[in-house]
C-alpha cells in the first residue's frame, strides 16, 4: 500500500467512526458517559480494589518473634555464667489454613463486584428516569409553542371580525386570556427543567448547568423480551442475586476454614544463650553457649465457639436464601407492573391519536364556519383546548411507555 492509499484509508476511518459517533443516540452517550463519570461506581471500584488487597493479608504465616533477654544477676552453670538470651520462634497453622483464609477474602471481594453491576444498572434507570423527564417537559413546550401560534392566528381572524363589526370583542379577549395562560405555563415548565438536569449533571460529575442533548421523537416502546425468558435470566444473572449467592459462598467457606481453624498449630523455636567462661577453673568446653531448639503446640480444647461459628454461617446461608427468593418477587412484580403500564400507555397513545384526529375534523369545520359567519367561537376555542391537551397525553403516553421499559431494564443484567 503506497502513501496515498494510507491516507485514503486513513481518511476513511476517521469518517465512519466521525459517522458513528453523529448517529449515536443522545440517551446511549448519556449512560456511556455516566459509566465513565459517576463517583458512586468510582467509589464501588476503589472498594473492590481494596477489597482484594485483604487475601495477601490473611493468607500469610504469622509474624514471626524475636526476643531477647539479659541476666543482671547471671545464672551460674558448670561451664560459665549465663548472661544474654536471644529467642526467635514461629507459629505454623494446620495445613490447608493460609489458603482457605484467602479463599474466603476472595469470595468476598467477588460479592463486592457485583455491586458496581448493581449499582450500574441503577445508576442507568435513574439517569433514564431524568432523560425521559427532562425530554417529556421539552416536547410539552414545543407542544404549546405550537399552540400559542395556533391561537394567535385565531386572535389575528377575531379581530379581523371585530374591526369589520362581524363578531364581539370579548372573542378576542377570551384568545388573548388563554394565550396569557400558555405562555405562563411556558415559564412553569423552564423551571421544571432545572431538576431532571440536575439530576443527570449529578449522576455525571459534571457542572449542575451542562446542556443534555435530546432525541427528536421518542417513539412508543416496545421492548422485545418474552416474559417468562426474562424472568428466568434475572434469577440466574441479576448483579443483586448473584452477590447474595456469592455470600452464602462466602459463609460455606467460613465453615472450612473454621474446620481448620479448630485443628492444632504448631511452634517452632529456637533459644540461644551466651555463656561467659569461668575464671576459677578451665572445664572441658568452658564457656561454651546453649542452642535449645523448641517445638509447641496449640491444642483447641474448647470447642464451643467453633460449633457456634458454624451454626451462625449456616444461619446466614439460610438468611441468605430467604433474602434472595424475597428480592426476586420483588423484581417480579416490579417487571409485572412495568409490563402493565406499557400496555396502558399504547392503549391510550392509541385512543388519544385517534380522538386528536376526529377533533382535528371538528375544528377545521368550526372554523370555516366562524371565518364565515362568525358562529360558535367558544366552541371553537373548546376544541383547540381538548386538541392540545390530546397532544399532551399522546406525549405522557409514549414517555409512559418508555419509563415502563426502563423499569424493566432496571432488572436485565
Amino acid at each position: 500500500m503506497n502513501y496515498q492509499h494510507k491516507i485514503i484509508a486513513g481518511l476513511a476511518l476517521f469518517l465512519l467512526v466521525f459517522w458513528q459517533q453523529m448517529n449515536a443516540q443522545p440517551l446511549e452517550n448519556l449512560l456511556a458517559a455516566a459509566d465513565s463519570a459517576n463517583l458512586e461506581l468510582k467509589a464501588l471500584y476503589q472498594d473492590y480494589l481494596a477489597a482484594l488487597e485483604k487475601a495477601p493479608q490473611v493468607s500469610q504465616l504469622p509474624e514471626p518473634e524475636a526476643g531477647l533477654g539479659v541476666f543482671p544477676l547471671p545464672v551460674e552453670t558448670r561451664l560459665g555464667p549465663q548472661w544474654v538470651r536471644l529467642s526467635a520462634t514461629q507459629m505454623f497453622p494446620w495445613k490447608g489454613t493460609l489458603e482457605a483464609r484467602k479463599d474466603v477474602a476472595l469470595a468476598m471481594a467477588k460479592a463486592q463486584y457485583e455491586k458496581i453491576a448493581a449499582s450500574r444498572l441503577n445508576l442507568h434507570y435513574q439517569a433514564k428516569q431524568a432523560y425521559f423527564q427532562l425530554y417529556e417537559l421539552d416536547k410539552r413546550q414545543q407542544i404549546l409553542q405550537r399552540s400559542i401560534k395556533i391561537f394567535r392566528t385565531l386572535e389575528s381572524i377575531a379581530t379581523s371580525r371585530v374591526e369589520a363589526g362581524k363578531a364581539n370583542l370579548a372573542d378576542v379577549l377570551r384568545i388573548q386570556i388563554r394565550i396569557r395562560g400558555l405562555e405562563e405555563e411556558l415559564n412553569v415548565l423552564e423551571n421544571q427543567k432545572e431538576k431532571p438536569l440536575a439530576a443527570i449533571n449529578q449522576l455525571l460529575n459534571r457542572p449542575e448547568q451542562s446542556p443534555v442533548t435530546l432525541v427528536d421523537t421518542l417513539p412508543l416502546a416496545e421492548p422485545p423480551y418474552e416474559r417468562a425468558a426474562l424472568l428466568n435470566d434475572i434469577q440466574e444473572g441479576h448483579p443483586m442475586l448473584r452477590m447474595f449467592a456469592l455470600q452464602q459462598e462466602v459463609a460455606r467457606r467460613s465453615i472450612e476454614l473454621n474446620v481448620l481453624e479448630g485443628k492444632p498449630s504448631f511452634r517452632v523455636g529456637l533459644d540461644y544463650i551466651a555463656v561467659g567462661k569461668r575464671s576459677d577453673a578451665d572445664p572441658v568446653n568452658n564457656g561454651r553457649d546453649i542452642l535449645s531448639p523448641r517445638v509447641g503446640v496449640r491444642i483447641p480444647l474448647y470447642r464451643e465457639k467453633y460449633r457456634a461459628k458454624e451454626q451462625e454461617e449456616e444461619l446466614k446461608i439460610q438468611a441468605l436464601e430467604t433474602r434472595k427468593q424475597d428480592l426476586f418477587l420483588q423484581f417480579r412484580s416490579a417487571i409485572e407492573q412495568a409490563y402493565a403500564d406499557l400496555e396502558d400507555g399504547e392503549i391510550k397513545y392509541r385512543l388519544y391519536q385517534e380522538q386528536k384526529a376526529t377533533t382535528t375534523s371538528a375544528i377545521e369545520l368550526l372554523l370555516a364556519a366562524y371565518s364565515n359567519e362568525g358562529a360558535s367561537f367558544i366552541d371553537l376555542l373548546q376544541l383547540e383546548d381538548q386538541l392540545v391537551q390530546y397532544d399532551l397525553m399522546a406525549l405522557s403516553a409514549v414517555v409512559k411507555t418508555q419509563e415502563a421499559q426502563a423499569k424493566v431494564e432496571r432488572y436485565i443484567p
